[in-house]
């Protein structure tokens, strides 16, 4: 799983880019309303080395405001750069223990972005325990106390020191069970 210092320097990372936005539009008083793509422009190189990802801009931009969106919601006088952080390094950074990783997908039957999940799951071979959060309250109930509502597809990892992340995203959760077991 990845740890706590690449949480950190992810959060390094966003801070460095928050102080090099501020200057690039100093003489507007901070004021951008294309932030997103500044922002993509700035982290595609360092933060798809940090976090081994191939990032295009297009994707950082949507990744960027889907960050912004979900603080919004749930955090909103969290510390932007650190709530970032962690958004990020749980839906991209690597693992150090895929063999020895629990995995767990939150689904329902009827869910197209679910399918794709388990046709990934199905075509990689990958253990994962499906738990449909239709068929059991307990699964829906988890998934709303650990990401705060019960979107899904969800992939709980759990490593073997105990540390849990919680990957929404169909299309991350594909492409993070194709780099990590493919």
């Amino acid at each position: 799983m990845a740890g706590p210092a690449i949480e950190q320097q992810v959060t390094d990372l966003m801070a460095r880019a928050g102080k090099e936005h501020h200057l690039a539009f100093l003489a507007t008083d901070g004021e951008d309303p294309e932030w997103p793509i500044w922002y993509a422009g700035f982290l595609q190189q360092p933060l798809g080395e940090l976090l081994k990802t191939d990032f295009t801009k297009s994707r950082l931009v949507y990744c960027v405001m889907d960050a912004e969106f979900e603080r919004e919601a749930r955090e909103p006088d969290a510390a932007w750069a650190g709530y970032y952080a962690k958004h990020f390094t749980e839906r991209f950074a690597p693992t150090d223990s895929a063999v020895e990783d629990t995995l767990m997908l939150y689904h329902f039957e009827g869910c197209p972005f679910c399918a794709l999940v388990r046709e990934a799951v199905q075509s990689l071979g990958v253990n994962v325990e499906l738990r449909n959060i239709h068929e059991e309250s307990s699964h829906r109930e988890a998934l709303i106390e650990a990401r705060g509502r019960a979107t899904v597809p969800v992939l709980r990892v759990i490593s073997p020191d105990g540390s849990e992340r919680w990957m929404p995203e169909s299309r991350d959760i594909v492409d993070y069970l194709e780099r990590t077991y493919g």
